[in-house]
């Protein structure tokens, strides 16, 4: 009998002593993982301060040139009557209505000089109202590039916002993805999330992208959580055991509000009227939850000085 006894001690005890390395090897492992979500972290914060740091010293403030009457010997000559206009233009209306109200977008604007020497494959710069997005935009040779690379070229988090090659970086194309991470701190495109509530989408209608000389404006159209599939898979196609980008065919926008209406109804966002495909189109995309969140704007006013 007390040899069964002892037996059921020891057992015991072996339980206890499993369970005992069970659990330093579990805090062991947490602490790891705490340890390396802080890394990450640190590293993030590193990298959105230099990109507040490159705003600093890249934004200056513009005014629109004033071009002076030139002298002349000729003699004066009276124009003919014309008939003027009744009234200024849509454009003209919607200019002063976004001049009144974002007056500092567009005049304050990002010096190119500045960024390439920061970067080269800088080509533009975006601004959300209401949100910490505030970051140039890239464009590498290589594909995705800067989805694992900052700013500096060094590897890791947060990465920058970037196109892929398909898009042209002239910013023309009919339709156009920005892409960049989902950072829980709310940088890069982590504040996107924003515009599922209604009343900020109400109070912040518009983006701003900058490229020299010229700022678009862009009023939100779309805002949507789709499956992860690629929004061009359509412009795709396979080629020695590859899938490469072919051509767009002019159907993006009416194929993504497709996937919106079939994959995200109930809590989708389209404006009304809803875009179509002679609109030009600016997505803006990040993942979450295993979906693609994605805000789309339409091009509403291209100013070029």
């Amino acid at each position: 009998m007390s040899g069964s006894v002892r037996g059921l001690s020891d057992r015991g005890k072996t339980v206890k002593r499993v369970l005992l390395v069970l659990l330093i090897l579990a805090v062991l492992a947490g602490g790891g993982y705490y340890g390396y979500l802080k890394y990450k972290q640190i590293q993030a914060d590193k990298h959105q301060k230099a990109f507040e740091d490159l705003k600093e010293k890249a934004f200056v403030t513009t005014t629109p040139a004033q071009t002076a009457a030139k002298p002349t010997d000729e003699p004066a000559i009276t124009p003919e009557p014309t008939i003027e206009p009744t009234g200024p233009s849509a454009e003209e209306m919607l200019y002063a209505a976004i001049a009144e109200k974002y007056e500092d977008f567009l005049t304050i604007r990002p010096d190119f000089n500045i960024l390439h020497k920061e970067n080269k494959d800088i080509f533009a710069y975006i601004a959300i109202p209401g949100t910490i997005i505030d970051y140039p935009v890239l464009k590498s040779e290589k594909e995705d590039y800067y989805l694992h690379y900052n700013l500096d070229h060094s590897k890791g988090y947060p990465g920058c916002l970037y196109i892929q090659n398909c898009n042209s970086a002239t910013l023309n194309d009919r339709f156009t993805i920005i892409y960049g991470h989902n950072m829980l701190n709310g940088t890069m495109f982590g504040s996107l999330k924003k515009f599922s509530d209604r009343d900020f989408r109400e109070t912040h209608p518009f983006f701003f992208i900058y490229q020299e000389g010229r700022v678009m404006v862009y009023e939100v159209v779309v805002v949507s959580h789709l499956e992860p599939e690629h929004l061009l898979s359509e412009d795709y196609v396979e080629r020695n055991g590859q899938w490469v980008f072919d051509a767009f065919d002019g159907y993006e926008t009416a194929r993504f509000l497709k996937r919106v209406h079939e994959e995200n109804p109930d809590k989708a966002y389209v404006s009304t009227p809803a875009p179509t495909d002679e609109d030009t189109i600016m997505v803006l995309s990040t993942c979450g939850e295993g979906r693609r969140y994605t805000v789309a704007g339409k091009l509403v006013l291209d100013i070029k000085d």
